[in-house]
């Protein structure tokens, strides 16, 4: 039954062919300018069963029925998205045409018909093992074969992968198949009784065949596997025609078959690091380094206490989330209570730490509590404590030292019972030394202190953190491209862990397709600093060992087998306790 297209603007456009395409570009059979439409962004098949939509390339979003798809079959009368585009499918008995009737829509070709249900079907992400099948049937389908099957090739090993029947071991080791791996070149042999130096190949024979092609099944410039297919008696033999047509077919389910390895990969990939970031988050915290290991176990141990915390780190490495993480080790049975002495002024400043009685100033109208009180039991948090005003700091000194606080406006003090932490960028010491801080007050907040790493001295932590964010934005990249992951490792990131988080937001809603690359990012190439050779090595040492453990499925066991090395150099190289 034809069909048409109703376009946003209430134009049909008759589907007249097997294959029809929709994207910005002019060559494509439906044409839509629209933003958020790539040149070519989606492919309609009509198979035997009706219509079928999918997407014509990794980022391009199709959505039926509100529903993200990849390949999706459609009824008339189904409406789906393409990008922000909305199309509705309709037979043309639904529709009433302006003048005459509606077009009858042209037939395709044996070939063709059978080129679309075949991309449809590789279209379908399925594992490797089966896409294999479906390449070699569908080659065997278009070339009308009465034998096929697909041996992959590893240096002197063979293997049938799949096949229409039973295959003989003679059918395999074969000279056609050896010619073929080594020239990346199609073998003809369009008739036997022609061939004589062919007409005597063991898979010829072995097969009963009349006439044979083995084609190459490429992944990049090397020949993966050969698909061997044949005819017997009274059959026609191949033509050079159909020999062509094969080599189209092959190289189209070359390409559909690497897409689906890099995804298998990718999945791989981000499975382990799903498994990374699990084992390496402590309190909210994500790291796996030597000095972020290191500050785990200080809070650890330091968490229990009731020492007071001093926190040191750059802008931006997360020094809130070491200071709740403290908190929640403590077991203290009140709330940690936060105040930024940077954001507010002296007077105010006052007023929220201390509290105030009624009438103690202007507009106290009631008696409040300050934050110290709300702490009682529980942790006050300082943010940013080197920018607290000298007069405030001897009010705090008190506040620590007599563990009592006394609010504005009256006289007599109230006890409490509270766990100071403080966190700071700047050199304590050295505002000290100026003046600009209360060297006895540092004494009381610096009983132990915790140092949190930048990010540039974490490693492959950046890579962790980063993936962490994008699986919480649940948008549709699902992960870095190679570049990306290299420009993530090389930036300093001057702005810490929250400039990661910027960028990587950001590039989750921006970016157009399934993987982030450094454009994305706004890295680029240029960013990465010249370091040291030694630690250069160890870098990409331990960058290649989970390469190795990510494409072993996370073994650690059969990395270290791939590699040539024993299981306690792969902990050694990953700074890890066997």
């Amino acid at each position: 039954m034809p069909h048409v297209l109703v376009l946003p603007d209430g134009s049909h456009v008759p589907l007249e062919k097997p294959v029809v395409s929709v994207g910005s570009d002019s060559a494509c059979d439906v044409v839509l300018r629209e933003a958020g439409v790539k040149p070519s962004h989606a492919l309609l098949f009509q198979e035997a069963r009706g219509w079928t939509v999918s997407a014509a390339a990794r980022g391009c979003e199709v959505r039926v029925r509100n529903k993200r798809v990849e390949l999706a079959p459609l009824a008339p009368g189904d409406s789906f998205s393409v990008g922000r585009v909305t199309l509705t499918l309709l037979s043309t008995e639904a529709v009433r045409p302006a003048t005459g009737s509606a077009p009858e829509v042209a037939p395709g070709g044996r070939l063709l018909a059978v080129l679309t249900g075949f991309a449809s079907r590789l279209m379908v992400q399925r594992p490797t093992v089966e896409l294999l099948d479906v390449a070699m049937r569908g080659l065997a389908e278009v070339a009308d074969a009465d034998v096929g099957f697909l041996v992959s090739v590893e240096g002197t090993r063979r293997q049938v992968l799949c096949a229409t029947g039973p295959v003989p071991e003679a059918a395999v080791v074969d000279s056609l198949v050896d010619q073929v791996v080594a020239s990346g070149a199609p073998v003809l042999v369009a008739d036997v009784a022609t061939d004589a130096a062919l007409a005597g190949a063991p898979s010829i024979v072995a097969l009963h065949l009349t006439s044979a092609l083995v084609l190459p099944l490429r992944g990049g410039t090397a020949a993966l596997s050969a698909v061997y297919l044949g005819r017997r008696g009274g059959r026609p033999p191949f033509t050079p025609r159909e020999l062509e047509e094969a080599m189209a077919l092959s190289s189209l389910a070359a390409l559909l078959l690497a897409s689906s390895r890099e995804l298998m990969e990718l999945r791989a990939r981000v499975d382990n690091l799903t498994q990374r970031i699990e084992a390496a988050t402590f309190e909210g915290l994500i790291g796996e380094s030597h000095a972020m290991r290191a500050m785990y176990r200080q809070v650890e141990r330091v968490g229990p206490t009731s020492l007071h915390v001093l926190i040191q780190g750059e802008t931006g490495t997360g020094k809130e989330e070491v200071a709740r993480a403290l908190h929640r080790r403590s077991g203290r049975r009140g709330r940690l209570v936060a105040i930024n002495c940077a954001a507010l002024p002296e007077s105010l400043i006052e007023r929220e730490l201390f509290g105030h009685v009624k009438g103690a100033f202007s507009g106290a109208g009631t008696d409040r509590p300050g934050l110290v009180e709300a702490a009682d039991g529980g942790t006050l948090f300082l943010d940013e404590m080197g920018d607290m005003p000298l007069p405030l700091q001897s009010r705090l000194l008190r506040v620590v030292q007599e563990r009592e606080v006394t609010r504005l406006g009256e006289n007599h003090p109230r006890k409490v019972d509270m766990r100071v932490v403080s966190a700071t960028h700047r050199p304590l010491k050295t505002l000290v030394e100026e003046g600009r801080f209360r060297g006895d007050l540092l004494f009381r907040l610096d009983e132990v202190r915790v140092e949190v790493p930048p990010l540039r001295e974490r490693g492959d932590d950046v890579l962790l953190i980063a993936h962490q964010v994008l699986r919480r934005e649940a948008g549709r990249a699902r992960g870095f491209t190679q570049k990306a992951t290299e420009a993530l490792r090389g930036h300093p990131f001057p702005g810490n862990v929250r400039e990661l988080v910027s960028r990587v937001r950001r590039a989750a809603i921006l970016a157009a397709g399934e993987l982030i690359g450094p454009e994305d990012l706004e890295l680029g190439a240029d960013t990465a600093p010249l370091v040291p050779l030694e630690e250069a090595r160890e870098a990409f040492v331990q960058r290649y060992v989970r390469e190795a453990i990510a494409r072993s499925g996370g073994s650690k066991k059969d990395a270290a087998q791939a590699l040539g090395i024993g299981l306690r150099s792969i902990f050694r190289y990953l700074g890890e306790e066997p």
